[in-house]
C-alpha cells in the first residue's frame, strides 16, 4: 500500500533503472497509470464490501462506468480533493497513511454526501461551563485520560437534560 499511496499523491520515484521508461512519456503516467491506480482502489473497496457482485462482468463494467463519473479518488492534499468538496461532489475516496508511535497503517476513507436532518437548540451558558468543568476535573485533577471516562459516557444524557431544562 505504500507504493499505491505514493502514486495517489503523485509522488513518483523509480527504484529500478528498468523503470526509467515512465519518465520518457509523462502523459502515460497521468492519463493511464494514475487513473488505473485510482480505479483499482475504488474497485478494491467495493469488492471488500460485496465480493459476489463482481463475478458478473456486466456489473463490473457498470460499476467502472459509474465510478468514472460519480467518484473522486484523490489524496487529501490534492487540489482536486479540495475542489471536489467545495463543488459538493457526491462521493470521495482516499487512502490515508496513519503513523504514530505504535501504528503504521493505511486506511481507506470514503465520504458520501447525504441528507441529514437535525435541530438547533440553544443551551444555557452555565450548563455548558458546568459540563466542561466536570471534564477538566477528570482530566487534570483525577488524571483520567481514558476516552471512555464517565463525562464522555454521560455526555448525551447531560446534554438532553440541559436542553429539556
Amino acid at each position: 500500500l505504500c507504493g499505491i499511496h505514493a502514486l495517489l499523491k503523485n509522488d513518483i520515484r523509480i527504484s529500478c533503472s528498468k523503470d526509467d521508461w515512465v519518465f520518457q512519456d509523462m502523459d502515460i503516467l497521468k492519463e493511464v497509470i494514475s487513473p488505473a491506480i485510482k480505479m483499482s482502489l475504488k474497485l478494491n473497496q467495493d469488492h471488500q464490501l460485496d465480493a459476489d457482485q463482481y463475478e458478473d462482468l456486466s456489473y463490473l463494467h457498470e460499476s467502472i462506468t459509474a465510478a468514472l463519473t460519480e467518484v473522486v479518488v484523490a489524496h487529501e492534499g490534492d487540489p482536486i480533493w479540495r475542489r471536489s468538496i467545495l463543488n459538493n461532489h457526491n462521493s470521495l475516496l482516499t487512502l490515508r497513511h496513519i503513523m504514530d508511535d505504535t501504528n503504521d497503517d493505511y486506511q481507506f476513507f470514503s465520504l458520501n454526501k447525504r441528507f441529514l436532518s437535525f435541530r438547533i437548540v440553544k443551551v444555557n451558558r452555565e450548563c455548558v461551563r458546568g459540563q466542561w468543568a466536570g471534564q477538566q476535573q477528570e482530566l487534570i485533577f483525577l488524571r483520567i485520560t481514558n476516552p471512555e471516562r464517565g463525562s464522555i459516557q454521560q455526555a448525551k444524557q447531560a446534554l438532553r437534560n440541559m436542553i429539556n431544562s
